[in-house]
């Protein structure tokens, strides 16, 4: 990361000059003890280099007989050679002789004779090793040096994953047996091998005791550092991503650690620690490393080279290999592995080279970031083509060629990590200049914002006057509005009483038996009931809308409330029965509100019910009263229309008119004063409607402590 400057307060030149020397002048003076010792470690390694090339070099003992050339191999197809068939001279001719000192079949169940005839050059005991430690079964035949090809007179030593670790303290991670060798003399070595779930190939090396304890320790030194480094880089990459929250880390991380898994596997150390007595479980093992690392490293490197925007063919091959890689691991599960062995190493080779070749298309893409990448691809090309070559029986590839795609593995998850890095760096630093860009930006915005401001502050300060004009009018007409419908209220009600004291004069002098115009003056009297209570409904809506509202709070007795709205609503509304259901317990129970507005609500809620039933039919509305805990709920259902749930946010919005509105009258009122009343009462009013099959407007209001 790019540390921040340090921004340092201005100084005079004179001053900063003098402060320095004063502080030169104050350090405490040097002696020379340091340069002394110094000069005393140089004198030492002088001396002793001398003395190093003075010395008589040990006496080196006779070098082991070379393996080259003295190992020959012999198929047995029908698995059925013994050694005593074997030691006949007639197969013994048969042994073809190769070079070198590895045995390489590829994947293959026929099993293999090896013959070594080690020339004495000295007499002493040798030990010789084999690896890998997973072959399933291995026997070893040895006899005393220039033995006769007697059955009697060998050894035979029994290994294999299949078989229980040896005890002869000699090393796991590989197979090894003392030999007997004398000077003259020649020692013959027999080795069978029967692998029938993994690649066969066997690496023989002769060596002393001392200097096969000398390579263990080598071995285990690289292979440790090996793993160590890849589990430092496997950390790092989680780490990025705990900064950098991107998917391409944690899939980095999963393919690093199936590349360590495969090289344990390789390197013999699940056969020693995982699956010591259970060679089926370390074939799986190993299968499953192999194929489910395919998986993993196919996923991330089509989202590390981001196939998907920029080769989208390639990326649908590289599904398929993931793909694959599952369908490998099915086959190792099912002790199959022979079988799509061959098929997914070459299907490895060429992801290889596929990686290699989109890695150098995009060598440029990105700056050292893309270099990084496609050098890395390269390194894991060459690599996997070396090692899986070798795993398909290619003969003439060396043995450290088995190590190839471990050491690239090691460099492409170095490169891929040192890629990533640069992308966070070159991120990082884009941030930075992307802040440095807009702290300019904003400095400049605030330039011109403080010369808009005081444009703007004037601007406001006009149009507040001209709102606060505005609002005063509007509170004017709103007054205006409610006292002409109170005179307008007032004026009607003295002619309305008058025609109501008439026709009930009239109706005292008719007949009792004149039921007809008995029934006339009945319905003059509703309508004229219905007249006065819609003059008051419009007068309590007007007082609600207006901007002074404010609710004449008391204690009110819910369940009367509730049938003194019903009863007026009765009144005034006619078209479907409206049914009134109250709980026991919430009609003993107490609210604080203001009545009429409490009414207003009810009636306002019924009204819309009987609107949109009507619309529908004559299916009877419901109002209830109920006790929910601490809240009164009054609730009014209806089965008309409904309200198509698109339109439900908008339904307690001032104007708004649903669809199927337009086939009533109204102004888009009524659920708007519903809601500013039961707000300033504390409550809540909720709203619940299908479409086609009705509507439930339910009100929650506080009962009275």
């Amino acid at each position: 990361m790019t540390p921040a400057p340090t921004i340092l307060p201005a100084t005079d030149d004179g001053a900063a000059t003098r402060s320095g020397m004063a502080s030169v002048a104050a350090l405490p003076p040097r002696d020379g003890r340091p340069r002394l010792w110094l000069a005393v470690l140089a004198a030492m390694l002088v001396l002793g280099i001398a003395y190093l090339t003075q010395a008589e070099p040990p006496p080196r003992p006779a070098p082991l007989p070379s393996l080259n050339g003295t190992i020959s191999v012999l198929s047995d197809p029908a698995s059925s050679l013994s050694l005593a068939e074997i030691l006949d001279s007639a197969k013994q001719a048969e042994f073809r002789t190769i070079q070198g000192a590895h045995v390489n079949f590829g994947f293959t169940r026929t099993p293999v004779w090896i013959r070594m005839e080690l020339p004495g050059r000295v007499t002493k005991q040798a030990i010789l090793s084999l690896a890998p430690n997973f072959l399933d079964y291995v026997d070893i035949y040895t006899a005393a040096p220039d033995a006769p090809l007697s059955i009697e007179r060998f050894t035979r030593h029994e290994m294999g994953d299949r078989r229980p670790l040896p005890r002869d303290g000699l090393s796991a991670l590989d197979y090894a047996i003392r030999l007997d060798l004398a000077e003259g003399a020649t020692t013959r070595v027999f080795i069978r091998v029967r692998n029938g779930n993994s690649a066969t190939y066997l690496n023989l090396r002769l060596t002393s005791a001392e200097d096969y304890a000398a390579g263990a320790a080598l071995d285990a030194s690289l292979y440790g550092a090996w793993l160590g480094g890849m589990g430092v880089l496997l950390v790092t990459q989680l780490v990025f991503f705990y900064f950098d929250r991107k998917a391409q880390y944690p899939l980095l991380a999963a393919s690093t650690l199936g590349i360590m898994l495969i090289y344990m596997g390789n390197l013999g150390y699940s056969r020693v620690y995982l699956f010591p007595e259970n060679g089926a479980a370390n074939d799986a093992f190993l299968g499953f490393n192999a194929w489910a690392g395919l998986t993993a490293s196919a996923i991330a490197y089509m989202r590390i080279l981001d196939l998907r925007n920029r080769a989208p063919l390639l990326h649908r091959l590289y599904q398929g290999s993931a793909a694959a890689g599952l369908v490998g691991v099915g086959f190792a599960f099912a002790g199959l592995n022979m079988i799509f062995g061959p098929i997914g190493t070459v299907l490895g080779i060429v992801m290889a080279c596929v990686n290699m070749v989109q890695g150098l298309r995009q060598w440029s893409d990105e700056g050292a970031a893309s270099r990084l990448r496609g050098a890395a691809f390269s390194a894991l090309c060459v690599g996997a083509f070396l090692t899986m070559a070798q795993r398909l029986g290619v003969a003439w590839l060396p043995h450290w060629a088995i190590h190839s795609y471990g050491i690239a593995g090691l460099f492409l998850t170095v490169l891929l990590t040192g890629a990533l890095a640069v992308r966070l760096r070159d991120a990082e630093a884009l941030t930075l200049r992307m802040k440095d860009e807009a702290l300019r930006h904003a400095q400049l915005a605030e330039n011109i914002a403080a010369g808009l401001v005081e444009e703007r502050t004037r601007e406001l300060v006009d149009a507040r006057r001209i709102a606060e004009d505005a609002l005063h009018l509007e509170k004017q007409s709103q007054l205006q509005q409610v006292r002409f419908l109170e005179v307008v209220s007032h004026q009607y009600r003295t002619p309305l009483a008058a025609i109501r004291s008439s026709i009930d004069s009239i109706g005292l002098a008719l007949q009792p038996d004149d039921g007809a115009n008995q029934g006339r003056i009945e319905r003059i009297r509703r309508a004229i009931a219905r007249l006065v209570e819609m003059l008051e409904i419009n007068l309590a809506r007007s007082r609600v809308q207006g901007p002074s509202f404010r609710p004449r709070i008391a204690h009110v007795n819910a369940g009367a409330l509730v049938v003194a709205a019903h009863q007026r609503a009765c009144d005034l509304l006619s078209g479907p029965t409206i049914k009134l259901l109250i709980e026991p317990r919430a009609a003993q129970a107490t609210i604080v509100a203001d009545e009429g507005m409490m009414e207003l609500v009810i009636i306002n809620l019924l009204e819309n019910a009987v609107k949109f039933t009507a619309l529908k039919g004559s299916e009877p509305i419901a109002l209830a009263l109920g006790l929910a805990g601490e809240e009164i709920t009054i609730t009014v259902t209806d089965r008309g229309c409904g309200i198509p749930a698109s339109e439900l946010p908008g339904a307690f919005v001032l104007g708004v008119r649903g669809r199927y509105s337009q086939a009533v009258e109204g102004s888009g009122l009524g659920l708007f004063l519903v809601k500013k009343i039961v707000t300033a009462h504390d409550g809540r009013v909720s709203i619940e409607s299908s479409e086609g099959e009705g509507t439930t407007v339910r009100v929650a209001l506080p009962t009275a402590p």
